[in-house]
């Protein structure tokens, strides 16, 4: 039997080598890389493998690139795969699951930190929603309604649960589509529920927002 050669990239050796460098202590959390020059001179490779390389360890969360400053050490340990792939073969139930959870916390924060002007974008997009459910536009509606909560996200002003619940709810947004084409729904089953969301947000109702919340998943 023939022995199978793997032929790996530039790149690929470069990353591998850098991380396994931060493994062994040679690169500490925190601490910053040599520059592009000096790491071309070190592994004898062009500029762009250097960047290639970088850039597989970012999505990894090996490292972090900061413009202006450099490239730092954020994680000894690689994700296998990042989020927004592995969410693509996660189950449904799985997805929803976190959304709610998410969201229950999201509204919370909304709540006590909501802003003026937060309030006129979560009412627009509300209004752009409903509208495109009165016109029965199906993809524009769906769009609509995970930017209303996204708005909403941006309210409870934690950027990290704002990031999180766009990964979550863009892909739930993929499948959305395509599960909407094969059923008769009405778009607007509850907006009576988002309309009493955006009330309990405005006055600053916690548990009116949550309860809200846990209506929209069946669970009141």
């Amino acid at each position: 039997m023939s022995n199978i050669i793997i032929r790996k990239s530039l790149s690929e050796v470069v990353a591998e080598t850098l991380h396994e460098q931060i493994i062994s202590g040679k690169y500490q959390l925190d601490q910053q890389l040599p520059t592009e020059p000096v790491l071309m001179e070190e592994f004898g490779v062009g500029r762009s493998s250097i960047r290639e390389a970088i850039r597989k360890l970012e999505n990894t969360g090996v490292v972090r690139v900061q413009q202006g400053l450099g490239t730092f050490v954020a994680s000894k340990n690689a994700l296998s795969e990042p989020l927004s792939r592995r969410l693509q073969s996660a189950q449904e139930s799985d997805i929803e699951e976190v959304r709610e959870l998410l969201e229950l916390k999201i509204v919370e924060k909304a709540a006590l930190n909501r802003t003026k002007k937060d309030i006129q974008h979560i009412k627009a997009s509300l209004e752009r929603r409903n509208k495109a459910a009165d016109q029965e536009k199906l993809i524009v509606w769906l769009e609509e309604d995970i930017n209303f909560h996204i708005s909403i996200a941006e309210a409870s002003k934690n950027p990290i649960l704002t990031e999180l619940y766009k990964t979550f709810s863009e892909q739930q947004l993929k499948r959305s589509i395509a599960k909407s084409y094969t059923k008769s729904f009405s778009m607007h089953r509850l907006t009576e529920w988002h309309e009493k969301l955006v009330e309990a947000i405005v006055e600053q109702d916690v548990k009116k927002a949550v309860n809200a919340i846990l209506a929209m998943h069946g669970k009141e």
